[in-house]
């Protein structure tokens, strides 16, 4: 794993275990640590937050598309 992945992760595992959130799918941080962060590849910490902030974007958009399409076809 990148050192740039490492130090996010511990920047999230900090701020959850601080707001006593769990590490499943209600933690605001769920979709970045699983889904968003395997796709980017950064040399510094900037970086990755600019790659992150793209994704992301692009993310969301997926999952309303998919999920006002489920909601359609139900």
């Amino acid at each position: 794993m990148d050192k740039v992945k490492e130090i996010r992760l511990k920047l999230i595992d900090k701020i959850s275990r601080k707001r006593h959130w769990s590490f499943g799918d209600n933690n605001p941080y769920f979709d970045e640590v699983y889904t968003i962060m395997p796709k980017i590849e950064a040399k510094s910490y900037r970086e990755y937050k600019k790659k992150l902030k793209i994704e992301k974007e692009k993310y969301e958009k997926t999952a309303m598309f998919n999920a006002i399409r489920t909601s359609l076809c139900v």
